[in-house]
This record gives structure tokens, sequence and C-alpha cells, in this order.
């Protein structure tokens, strides 16, 4: 039996959604640093709007500032588009169980836990619904879909819905995930060849799903959600958004990358008992390797790409 449901975009319709939404709450929030995407948020914001109207309750940033003091182009940008839209500086948002560390992992954690803060003494917010969503996506291929078609399989009773999408490259998706989430057949586990792309930042859940999983702080965010929602057995849906592409990373971001998917994928494996190394056997937080450049000199390669698994947060504000 199938672990996860595959549906299209277009298999949800707005209308529909509006009768099945009823009182719930429903959040879109955008990942944006400094003014990277300063040129690209305001369309989209204004997209959403346009075309969702009431059906989207807010729109927020999950924004990290280059400078923690000094408000950017990109805030400004986003609330000339909604003058209602949230602005979450995750540079000033205090977590009891983080530092100052930064990641999207962590920022994203930061916006969830700032949600849930506000809406503390909100027993039915556990079941508002959370779109989770990179702003750096190019604007010809970026639409309302991508809300209608992740809210939807939430709203119709899922607890997760991840984006699956063609890209013109997909190197990490391609020549790692894919097959590194082949190797290790268990149970439980085949879940994770499931998904179309299982490194896609855009996803949605009930805030009550989001609040049991293990955020992790830089490149192990999205495969340490997925094997959380195969462990517990989550109700998965896998939604085709169509065409997608983003800003291409170099060479060397795509290896620390890789690097972070990898030891995340073992480092979850071993926290859930399902692998055990033995014999003295660690794993490394560090990426080391030697090269030959462009002009036949020898050189090395490392980096220090340790990061963070944070514990649910239902854990700080208490299981029911």
């Amino acid at each position: 039996m199938p672990f996860l449901t595959q549906f299209e975009a277009a298999d949800f319709r707005l209308e529909d959604l509006i009768e099945l939404k009823g009182r719930r709450k429903l959040f879109v929030v955008f990942s944006t640093y400094g003014e990277r995407e300063a040129g690209l948020i305001s369309d989209k914001i204004s997209l959403l709007r346009r075309e969702l109207g009431a059906y989207v309750d807010r729109i927020f940033l999950s924004h990290r500032r280059v400078d923690a003091k000094s408000p950017e182009k990109t805030e400004d940008m986003a609330q000339k588009a909604d003058r209602d839209a949230g602005i979450i500086v995750c540079n000033d948002i205090e977590v009891p169980d983080m530092g100052a560390e930064q990641g999207k992992g962590s920022d994203m954690r930061r916006a969830l836990y700032h949600l849930m803060n506000m809406h503390r003494s909100d027993r039915d917010f556990r079941d508002a619904v959370i779109v989770f969503l990179d702003a750096d996506v190019v604007p010809e291929y970026f639409g309302p879909h991508f809300v209608t078609g992740l809210s939807g399989p939430v709203l119709s009773g899922f607890d997760f819905a991840k984006a699956g999408f063609w890209r013109e490259k997909g190197r990490v998706k391609k020549f790692v995930a894919q097959p590194l989430f082949s190797v290790i057949d268990h149970p439980k586990l085949r879940g994770l060849r499931e998904f179309s792309y299982p490194l896609s930042g855009e996803v949605a859940g009930t805030v009550d799903f989001f609040s049991r999983v293990h955020f992790w702080q830089i490149y192990g965010v999205e495969t340490g959600i997925n094997i959380d929602s195969c462990m517990a057995g989550n109700k998965v849906a896998d939604v085709n958004l169509g065409l997608y592409d983003h800003e291409h990373h170099g060479e060397l971001g795509i290896q620390k990358m890789s690097f972070g998917i990898i030891r995340t994928y073992f480092k979850q494996l071993v926290d859930y008992g399902i692998i055990e190394l033995r014999q003295g056997a660690v794993l490394s937080d560090r990426f080391a390797a030697a090269q030959i450049d462009e002009h036949g000199v020898r050189g090395s390669l490392d980096f220090d790409l340790s990061e963070k698994k944070y514990a649910p947060l239902v854990d700080l504000f208490g299981r029911e």
C-alpha cells in the first residue's frame, strides 16, 4: 500500500476549498533573507491577494536580516503589496531552546514558534494550516496553485503535503537524495521513495503536524521532516505543481548541501534505532575531501557543517 497519495494541483478548486476551509485559519509563510528576494516578494504577495483573497487569512515573511537592527527593502516591498503582511524578523525571535544559530530550518522553526505563541490561547489553532513557500521561485512558474494545491490535501484531512515538480537541474535530488533513499530498505522508510521531489521547500501541514516533527537547522530540514512523517505514519500528500525553478547553487554549495542531507539521513536512522554504528564509528560534522582544481593544482576542502536537530515544538507548549 502506498505511503503517500498523489495529487495534481488542479485537483483543488478555490471555491471548493473556501467551503472546505470554513472557520479554520490558513497562513502562508515565505522564507526570505536580506534583500535577496526584494524584487520578487511584492509580485508574489500581490498575486496571492488578488487571486485568493480572504482564503489566505494572513501572509508572513520568515525574514532573516543581514543587519538585525536595520529594516530591509524586502520587508517594505512585502507590506506595500499587503499592508497586513506580518514580518517575523527571525534575528529577534527568542525561542527557549535555541541560541543565535542561523539556517533556513532554524528560522522556519522560529517563525512557527512565533505563530504558536501568538495563538497560545486559541485551542483550535492546532488545526490551522501553514503553507511554507520559498520566495525565490522564478515568477513565470509561481501562481496561486502553490497555495491551493498544497493546502487542499491538508484541508481534506492530510497531515502534510509536499510539492513535487519538474526542475531543469535538480542535481541534489537526482544524484543524491533519491538514490540515497533507496539504499536502506525498511518498511517504514519505503515512503521516502514515493516523494517526487523530496527536497522541495514548498510544503503545507497543520500546526499540530509541524509542532511534532524535528526541525533541522540548515540542509537537513526537508529530509528530517520527511523521515519523521514516514516513521510516525502520518497521512501525506505529494502534489504536482508542474514546472519550477529558482536560483541554482554553485558546485561547492551543492557539495555542502549533499553532505548535510546524507548526514541527516543517517543521523535520523541512528536516532530511530534502524541502524547502529560500531567499532568507534561516528557521524562526522566535517566535510573533508582532497581535490585537483581546473589548473591541475592539488588542494583540499575542509568545512565544519554541523547543524542542530531541534526537539518538537510541542515539547515547549505541552502535549495533549
